[in-house]
């Protein structure tokens, strides 16, 4: 006899799907705070008076801000801050909400083999 299982990410049935979207949805939430948050604050923290003249190939020069801020000058681990935020510590990041992850999932799913 087979069994209809229907999944659906916004609307769990039942306790353990429940705790398991609740997870995912938090992990999901830290991971977007954190990569797209650093990338906000970069933006809101960069100092407007240093700009860089581009020029285009079509000869028109133009200004930019050239996101220059405490952040892409302080050094850390011997990098720029924020490529050392971006290019080490978001992947970190990563493995650290995987391995979170797994570790919940093993408990939720033993708290439930055994009822």
């Amino acid at each position: 006899m087979e069994k209809d299982i229907n999944i659906n990410f916004f609307k769990p049935v039942g306790e353990f799907m429940t705790r398991d979207v609740k997870m995912k949805r938090l992990i999901i939430a830290i991971w977007a705070v954190f990569t797209y948050g650093f990338l906000l604050l970069l933006k809101l923290v960069a100092e407007p008076e240093s700009t860089v003249e581009v020029t285009l190939s079509t000869g028109e020069v133009i200004t930019q801000v050239s996101g220059k801020s405490f952040l892409t000058e302080t050094q850390f681990l011997g990098f720029p801050f924020h490529y050392w935020y971006s290019a080490q510590f978001l992947i970190l990041l990563f493995i650290f909400l995987c391995w979170w992850y797994c570790k919940f999932i093993d408990k939720l799913e033993a708290e439930f083999s055994s009822k």
